[in-house]
């Protein structure tokens, strides 16, 4: 069984993943036609896990970008399937774990030297509404840069507004990650989310906060 985190234990809303395979689309394509999956089909997998009685989704997703090459998206999230990709039979679009175990396996063989780019979520519970705005305005989402030591960009921080009540806080690393040598994909990111979710639960403008969120990625 594909080894899917507790989310929810490091008060993780999603983990999101995204990389380029160049000149991988052909082998992709191939390896879930070898699986059941028709070309002709959206390219797009999920599942269902729970963890401590708490609903979880892992999905996969890839798309062609230019000369066969592919473009991939996988990640966590911490609803459940229907929340995710709603109006999508899972009994269609069943993910299933020996066959995500193989996919990672795959791409280690293609390149996939430009790295990956991680984008994570967490619950955010804070009144935003103070935040100056023009007249009848309504905040939508906020960010912010949070710069290393050099003063370079490190981090991007947006505070987004969900359409079902509340805000999360979106961290997203400016540098990629090389991928995880480790046989199960998202430990490696899974303890980062984790080390993000401890600095992101600071309070906002606090010097500490900055740095641990500027530092983490590496």
């Amino acid at each position: 069984m594909a080894s899917y985190p507790d989310l929810t234990a490091c008060g993780i809303r999603y983990m999101h993943f995204s990389f380029h395979a160049a000149g991988g689309l052909e082998e992709i394509d191939a390896f879930w036609e070898k699986r059941g999956l028709n070309r002709s089909r959206e390219r797009l997998l999920f599942t269902g896990y729970s963890r401590q009685g708490r609903r979880h989704t892992a999905y996969l997703q890839w798309a062609r970008s230019h000369d066969g090459c592919s473009d991939v998206y996988l990640g966590l999230d911490a609803r459940k399937p229907s929340l995710v990709w709603p109006h999508r039979p899972q009994k269609l679009y069943q993910l299933r774990n020996r066959d995500f175990r193989d996919f990672i396996t795959l791409i280690r063989e293609l390149d996939v030297s430009l790295g990956i780019r991680a984008r994570y979520a967490y619950p955010w519970g804070k009144d935003m509404e103070s935040v100056p705005r023009p007249p009848r305005a309504r905040i939508r989402s906020i960010s912010f840069d949070i710069l290393d030591d050099e003063k370079n960009p490190a981090v991007n921080l947006t505070y987004e507004r969900q359409d079902e009540g509340g805000w999360i806080a979106v961290v997203e690393p400016i540098d990629r990650f090389p991928f995880p040598e480790d046989k199960n994909f998202f430990l490696q990111p899974y303890e980062l989310g984790c080390s993000l979710a401890k600095a992101i639960r600071q309070e906002p403008g606090n010097e500490q906060q900055r740095k641990a969120i500027s530092t983490s990625p590496s």
